[in-house]
């Protein structure tokens, strides 16, 4: 495998001079790059949230049953439509470089301010139940009529990264980098749900889980570009790390009126989690000074705790549940100044 890869670099230097230097490396001392980013949180897994309760209990007989009560057990709210309404959010990213040479660069980055929200509303009289058992040990989970429901993400990400340039950038007609770097984590989610009965009496009742994820460790990657004039450049860059991740759990769950606290549970614990990142990239330098740039990127992290996974609907005790994994995806574009 070494050998291979020490054959295609010799080729790669051995055809770039036939091809025509580029001639774009700039010797700059460092450089600011600012970025605005849309992502959006993906689906990456589901959980049953509300489901048909085969109601209305008081309707009469000879009355039609409204015509969402028409399946027993019909799911009516996932995480997954909660999920689904997250849709591209705004974020930005920020990065200081510095350049010893051109063979290679030091890079810290910030990527953050995104803040996801879903949301859906059931309406059905007397008919919509807490998925599980917990619905039927309750008041205010069976046999509602109204149900809210809201889903909450937030993330940011640090690095600090080493780039060695195996060929220098913008030299030649294609230029080769490994890297080498540390990543940190903080990723926050939080679901509400709102059950409202109207029978014999108004009352609504609320059911909350909130986990938070801090994870940190050491990644690595690769950069492989192609240079086709001196003021443009397209390329490929790919990252994969091990994180240790430290995770936590909060679930409060009321009922009758909340003015009773039916479950509470409060845990945390450790995980190795892992992430990986790639995106395409294209570049336009019309001067030295600055360049712009567009990438479309896809982010996993995985081994994480989820609010959708840790929303607890049955059984006994308390468990955290951090086997899930997040998949973000979007646009980002930017501007860098040299100095």
């Amino acid at each position: 495998m070494r050998a291979a890869f020490i054959a295609l670099i010799g080729i790669i230097s051995f055809c770039a001079p036939l091809l025509g230097a580029v001639r774009g490396a700039y010797h700059n001392h460092f450089a600011i790059e600012l970025d605005y980013v849309l992502l959006r949180r993906a689906n990456s897994q589901n959980k049953h949230l509300v489901e048909a309760a085969g109601g209305p209990i008081n309707f009469l007989p000879s009355a039609e049953p409204p015509e969402c009560a028409k399946e027993v057990g019909k799911t009516l709210i996932a995480s997954k439509d909660l999920i689904h309404d997250m849709q591209f959010t705004p974020g930005f990213s920020g990065a200081i470089k510095i350049f010893p040479s051109i063979w290679s660069t030091w890079e810290a980055r910030y990527t953050g301010g995104f803040a996801w929200e879903g949301k859906k509303t059931r309406n059905c009289l007397e008919n919509l139940n807490l998925d599980g058992a917990f619905a039927f040990q309750t008041q205010d989970y069976n046999f509602a009529s109204r149900v809210k429901s809201l889903y909450y993400s937030k993330m940011y990400n640090l690095e600090l990264d080493y780039w060695r340039h195996i060929t220098p950038r913008y030299t030649d007609h294609f230029s080769v980098s490994w890297m080498a770097g540390l990543t940190y984590f903080n990723i926050e989610e939080k679901i509400k749900l709102y059950f409202t009965k109207t029978f014999p009496v108004v009352q609504t009742s609320r059911y909350r889980t909130r986990t938070d994820n801090t994870a940190f460790g050491l990644q690595i990657g690769g950069r492989l570009e192609y240079n086709p004039y001196h003021f443009l450049t397209w390329g490929f860059v790919a990252k994969m790390g091990g994180l240790f991740n430290r995770d936590k759990v909060r679930t409060l769950m009321l009922d009758q009126n909340n003015t009773f606290v039916f479950l509470h549970v409060d845990r945390s614990g450790s995980t190795f989690a892992y992430m990986g990142q790639f995106f395409p990239y294209l570049e336009l330098r019309p001067t030295k000074h600055f360049f712009f740039q567009i990438n479309y990127q896809v982010l996993f992290v995985g081994n994480l705790a989820t609010a959708a996974a840790n929303i607890k609907l049955h059984g006994t005790g308390s468990v955290l549940d951090d086997n899930s994994h997040i998949i973000y995806h979007g646009l980002t574009g930017g501007i860098q100044f040299n100095f």
